[in-house]
C-alpha cells in the first residue's frame, strides 16, 4: 500500500472500504507489526460490517501498544443503532416471497458474530472483552519497527485524539463492578460480549438486567433470553 494512500485512510478511517481492505490484508500478511495498519484493518472491517471484524479486532488488541487509541477509532462516527429503514417497494416484496427463507436458528436470530459496536461510553463493555477474549499486547522487542513515522502520524492525527485522562481498563476495577453489579453498566453490548465468549449465564442476567432498567424492550429481551437457553441446550 502506498504511504499516500496509507496518510489518507488515517484522516479519513470512516472511508476506507473494500478495495483498501484488500490491500491492508496482503501488508500485514508481510509486516503484521505495522500497528497503524493493523488498527485501520479493524476500521475497515467495521465500516463494511465484515464477519472477520470480531476476530481482527482481538487481533489489533493484542499488537496495538495504546488500547485507548483503539477504543476510541473503533468508537469514533460509530453507526446508529437506530437506522431510517427503508420501506422496501413491491418489486423488492415480490423477490423476498420468491426467495427461499433461511432456516432460523439460535445462533441467526442472536446475531452471533455480527460485529460488536461499543460507544465512546462503553469502556467497561470493551473492558470486559479485552479481558474476556485474553488479548495479551504483543511483545515488539524482538522485530524491527516499521514505517515509525507513519505510526507517530497516526498517534498524533486530532481525529483520533487521546481521550481524557482517566483510569481506563483497570483489571481490579472491572472486577469490582462486576461484583457490585452496577445495573449502569450493564449495555446491550455488553450482553452480547458475554454471548460472544459463550458465557451464557451472564448474558441471561445482563439482558435480566436490561429487561428492568428498559421495560419498553422487555420483549425483545425475553426473546434474546428464549434463545440463549435453546442455545445452551443444543
Amino acid at each position: 500500500m502506498r504511504n499516500e494512500k496509507l496518510i489518507e485512510n488515517i484522516q479519513n478511517p470512516m472511508n476506507i472500504g473494500k478495495a483498501e481492505i484488500a490491500d491492508m490484508r496482503i501488508s500485514l500478511q508481510a509486516f503484521p507489526y505495522f500497528t497503524s495498519m493493523q488498527l485501520l484493518y479493524a476500521k475497515g472491517l467495521y465500516n463494511t460490517d465484515s464477519i472477520s471484524y470480531n476476530s481482527q479486532l482481538r487481533k489489533a488488541a493484542a499488537y496495538v501498544g495504546n488500547r485507548k487509541l483503539l477504543f476510541k477509532l473503533i468508537t469514533e462516527n460509530v453507526k446508529v443503532a437506530e437506522e431510517i429503514i427503508e420501506k422496501p417497494t413491491a418489486e423488492k416484496e415480490m423477490v423476498k416471497i420468491e426467495q427461499k427463507p433461511e432456516t432460523a436458528t439460535p445462533e441467526k436470530e442472536l446475531e452471533i458474530g455480527k460485529p460488536l459496536q461499543f460507544n465512546e461510553n462503553e469502556t467497561h463493555s470493551f473492558a470486559e472483552w479485552l479481558a474476556l477474549t485474553n488479548a495479551k499486547k504483543i511483545d515488539r522487542n524482538k522485530e524491527v519497527k516499521e514505517n515509525n513515522l507513519i505510526d507517530k502520524f497516526i498517534d498524533t492525527q486530532p481525529s483520533i485524539s487521546k481521550l481524557k485522562r482517566e483510569e481506563f481498563f483497570s483489571p481490579a476495577k472491572s472486577a469490582e463492578e462486576s461484583l457490585i453489579e452496577n445495573d449502569e453498566i450493564v449495555t446491550e453490548t455488553l450482553a452480547r460480549v458475554y454471548l460472544e465468549q459463550e458465557h451464557f449465564d451472564k448474558a441471561i442476567s445482563a439482558y435480566e438486567k436490561l429487561s428492568l432498567k428498559y421495560p419498553q424492550k422487555n420483549s425483545f429481551f425475553a426473546n434474546q433470553i428464549k434463545l440463549i437457553y435453546d442455545l445452551k441446550q443444543k
